[in-house]
C-alpha cells in the first residue's frame, strides 16, 4: 500500500503542480492585461494633455498678442492725449493773448485754424502767407497756408 499511496501522493503533487502553473499563467496574464490597459491610458493622458499643452501656448500666444495690441493703443492713446494737451495749452494762451492784449489786428487776415476742434486734420504750415510771431513760437506751428 505504500507504493500505491506514494503512487497517490505523487499524483496529487504533479496534480498541485500544474493547478499552480495553470493558475499562475492566469495571473501572469491578468497581470499583462492590466499592464497593457495602463500604458493605453498612460498614452491616452499623453495625447490629451499634450493637445492641452497646445491649446494652452496658443491662447497665451493670442492673449501675449492682445497684450501688444492693448500696449501700443496705449501708446497712441497716450501720445494723443499729450497733443490734445498741448493744444489745450495753446487754446489757452491764443485766448488769453487775444483777450489780455486786445490787439485782434495783428492776427493774420481770416484769422488762423483752431487745430485743436479737429485734431485729425493734419496741417501743412507755410511760412510765406502769414506773420511769424517770434514770441509765439507754439502759435505759429498752426498758422495755415
Amino acid at each position: 500500500m505504500t507504493s500505491k499511496g506514494a503512487s497517490y501522493s505523487l499524483i496529487m503533487d504533479h496534480e498541485k503542480e500544474m493547478k499552480r502553473k495553470i493558475s499562475n499563467r492566469e495571473s501572469a496574464k491578468r497581470s499583462r492585461m492590466r499592464r497593457d490597459q495602463h500604458m493605453k491610458e498612460l498614452n491616452y493622458q499623453m495625447v490629451y494633455f499634450a493637445k492641452k499643452r497646445d491649446e494652452m501656448l496658443s491662447k497665451m500666444e493670442g492673449v501675449a498678442q492682445e497684450y501688444a495690441a492693448m500696449e501700443m493703443e496705449n501708446m497712441v492713446l497716450r501720445s494723443q492725449k499729450q497733443e490734445l494737451e498741448k493744444r489745450l495749452d495753446y487754446a489757452k494762451s491764443v485766448y488769453g493773448w487775444c483777450e489780455g492784449d486786445g490787439h485782434v489786428s495783428m492776427l493774420p487776415m481770416g484769422g488762423f485754424q483752431k487745430p485743436w476742434l479737429r485734431p485729425w486734420d493734419q496741417h501743412q504750415i507755410s511760412n510765406s502767407m502769414y506773420w511769424k510771431f517770434p514770441s509765439l513760437n507754439f502759435f505759429n506751428e498752426y498758422i495755415i497756408s
